[in-house]
């Protein structure tokens, strides 16, 4: 069995299986306007639909699915103009938190940058797109981290939900925007390095941007 669908002991199921879901949703496993189902869900897990149910309603506070009359769970279906106002958003406070971090960020906080960075680089040479997408969360969660701010974390996160969805299908079709995105991850860094906030601002806003680039040049040829 994939380690994803394991359940463990110590982890409640609910949020087990609220964290394989959520992880199925982002990365096109589960589509968008596509049926859930608790049985067949509860069966394949090999558990009871009590942390199913409990999880679906944790799905559906986060805006991820929607619970429709006589019980019915879909998909929710996010449109490019959600996505473009989610990253408006995104991208203000992405600089706003990056500006934060340069003023204070650690030289072991450089230095775990610098692995997922490594690691990434990996991820580009051998075009694996879904270890790539974590990565890069692993790399925005850490300035996040650093950065301190609860409100701001907490409206990121929310955000982050619609945006990765589209962002991974936009990668796997468009192979050459990994290596851009790489340059991209490590020019943040270095601005980090140098404590540089106004460049590190910058430069995280224009991540964002060439990311609703790619999504909607990608969108326009379905």
């Amino acid at each position: 069995m994939n380690k994803l669908f394991e359940i463990n002991d110590y982890e409640l199921l609910s949020k087990k299986v609220y964290r394989i879901l959520k992880a199925r949703i982002i990365k096109g496993d589960l589509a968008q306007g596509g049926k859930l189902f608790e049985a067949k869900i509860a069966e394949q897990l090999g558990i009871s639909r009590t942390p199913v149910r409990e999880a679906i309603r944790g799905l559906a506070a986060e805006g991820l699915v929607k619970m429709k009359p006589n019980k019915r769970v879909v998909v929710i279906n996010v449109s490019i103009e959600d996505l473009q106002e989610v990253l408006q958003i995104r991208r203000v406070l992405e600089g706003m938190a990056a500006s934060i971090v340069a003023e204070k960020i650690s030289k072991e906080e450089i230095t775990k940058l610098e692995e997922i960075i490594e690691k990434m680089s990996i991820c580009v040479s051998k075009n694996d797109v879904t270890a790539y997408s974590d990565l890069n969360g692993e790399f925005h969660n850490l300035i996040f981290s650093v950065c301190e701010n609860k409100r701001l974390i907490k409206i990121c996160d929310n955000l982050s939900n619609s945006e990765q969805r589209f962002k991974i299908r936009s990668l796997r079709n468009n192979p050459e925007r990994l290596k851009y995105s790489l340059k991209e991850h490590q020019e943040i860094m270095e601005a980090l390095k140098r404590r540089d906030a106004e460049q590190a601002d910058r430069l995280s806003q224009k991540h964002i941007e060439n990311v609703l680039v790619n999504i909607l040049a990608h969108e326009s040829k379905k």
